[in-house]
């Protein structure tokens, strides 16, 4: 029997991912054609059928779902293997899968990718978003090298890197009553809508702790949205928000109908954490990682 390449089993990964040979031909990098007749190469030497086909969907098969699970623990271990070489060799290179929640990855991420490119220009970046809960279970499965998290949280047995504070900034409309530039107390919240992510989201949490220390703010929760979404309709005159200050740069930028003031109370906000698996054998590299960011 011929072993499979390690291609091969990258290809049955991402159509078990994509479920469509063009979106997956695409993913990979290869032509449709290249793509089919390398799945069905894999499906020979294995002695089973890993996909069922059709005109419009590929379906996975349960001996496929079992394979593939196994596909995807060998090309870790792989990449496991030449990041141990490379820190054999001195270098830092590889592929590192960062995830970072969704109230911090469109403001942190593209700039973290840009000065990858610069200090560590052999490292492969692959990026995920995540929700906090579902962020801590990928990396201590193994799935996910290492998560952008905001505490507090309880991490578990995993290692906490802190990076920086993230203060809470108050948001509301231009014109609104609350707008300035002054610091404001936290009393103001009790005047206004005070609009909240959905459950899920740690920032909610977050948020509906600073309000609770006060009585009779009255709060809105806004389902199946994200931060962006929240802060439009807090332009729209819907209701006022805390918002991190890590996200004022792109969601409160001139002419996004969007003002902020600084909160008074110091130590109102949260903090910003990298968190990995203590057992991985690239922690020192991941430590270095927390430095550059």
């Amino acid at each position: 029997m011929y072993r499979p390449t390690l291609r091969q089993l990258e290809f049955a990964v991402a159509l078990a991912e994509h479920r469509h040979f063009g979106r997956t031909a695409d993913a990979v990098h290869v032509s449709q054609p290249g793509l089919s007749s390398q799945i069905k190469e894999l499906e020979e030497r294995l002695g089973v059928e890993l996909f069922e086909r059709d005109r419009r969907n590929v379906h996975i098969t349960p001996c496929g779902e079992a394979l593939v699970t196994r596909a995807n623990e060998i090309l870790r271990l792989v990449d496991e293997l030449l990041l141990d070489a490379s820190m054999m060799a001195g270098k830092v290179q590889g592929r590192f899968r960062l995830a970072a929640i969704p109230t911090m990855g469109p403001y942190l991420l593209p700039a973290l990718r840009e000065q990858l490119k610069t200090s560590w220009p052999f490292v492969e970046l692959v990026l995920f978003e995540m929700r906090t809960a579902e962020l801590l279970r990928g990396v201590k499965q193994g799935d996910i090298d290492m998560g952008l998290i905001a505490l507090p949280f309880d991490t578990g047995d995993l290692h906490v890197e802190v990076l920086q504070d993230d203060p809470f900034v108050l948001a509301c409309a231009d014109g609104h009553d609350l707008a300035g530039t002054s610091p404001v107390g936290l009393s103001v919240l009790q005047q206004v809508p005070v609009l909240l992510l959905e459950e899920g989201h740690c920032l909610r949490d977050q948020v509906q702790s600073v309000c609770t220390q006060l009585d009779g703010v009255a709060h809105r929760e806004v389902h199946h949205a994200s931060l962006s979404t929240l802060v439009q309709m807090v332009a729209g005159g819907v209701g006022v928000t805390l918002l991190p200050a890590s996200a004022v740069e792109v969601e409160a930028r001139a002419g996004s109908g969007v003002s902020v003031r600084p909160l008074a109370q110091e130590g109102t906000g949260r903090t910003i954490a990298l968190v990995w698996r203590r057992s991985d054998p690239r922690s020192q590299h991941f430590a270095a990682f927390a430095r550059a960011l």
